[in-house]
């Protein structure tokens, strides 16, 4: 009994611990499934292996119709599944000063994608479009998606990587709008184009909502 009870202790213990850093863990698991992804994306790899480990803890959610060999070799205790990169994703997003790298996935946006990236807002949305729309979370806590977005500053640089080119964008404006102000995201003719980064602000407790969006405004550098 003593043993049971010491082991008990020690469980809970190492619980609590797992607690405390849970956000931590989260985001150090994410970047790591992140750089695998952009690694891949950038040597021209069409799906990048996710764990059920590191499905669990980041949220991110594989193609469960793959059938990639590693997925047929990998045992019941650590089943391996495919996210399809060559299909669903559009490019790599960097932005420095707020410490976002981020794979950029086709629209439309989705809860799945959200959690595997950050995505274009409309199923038709494109690279060569004037306006860019692009969405991603805010995870509380943990260094991922768009969290650490109100970090960037006008004047910041954000880079956007295709399979094509390396595209850089200056941010020229930031602000906040309720959600039903979907302007943000219209074509604006023949202008520079630009890209228009959406995420959620202004949380409130009691209805546990975000009651605005964070714009990020940015017109390519020629």
């Amino acid at each position: 009994m003593r043993i049971i009870m010491r082991l008990a202790g020690v469980l809970l213990i190492a619980a609590a611990v797992v607690l405390f850093f849970w956000q931590d863990i989260r985001e150090h698991f994410t970047d790591r499934v992140n750089d695998r992804v952009i690694e891949a994306f950038q040597n021209g790899d069409e799906e990048v292996d996710v764990n059920s480990v590191e499905s669990f803890i980041t949220g991110i959610e594989p193609d469960t119709s793959a059938n990639t060999e590693a997925a047929e070799e990998a045992d019941d205790n650590l089943d391996t599944r495919g996210i399809n990169i060559s299909d669903d994703m559009a490019g790599v997003l960097n932005i420095d000063s707020a410490d976002i790298s981020e794979p950029l996935y086709y629209g439309p946006v989705t809860e799945a994608k959200m959690r595997n990236g950050i995505s274009f807002v409309h199923e038709d949305d494109h690279l060569d479009m004037q306006n860019i729309p692009i969405s991603g979370h805010r995870v509380e806590g943990a260094g991922i998606r768009f969290n650490y977005l109100d970090r960037a500053e006008i004047g910041d640089t954000i880079e956007l990587v295709t399979r094509e080119d390396v595209r850089e964008y200056e941010i020229t404006d930031i602000f906040n709008v309720d959600p039903s102000q979907v302007e943000v995201m219209d074509q604006n003719g023949d202008i520079p184009q630009e890209l228009t980064l959406i995420t959620c602000d202004s949380y409130n407790s009691d209805t546990l909502l975000f009651e605005e969006r964070m714009i990020v405004k940015a017109k390519i550098i020629e």
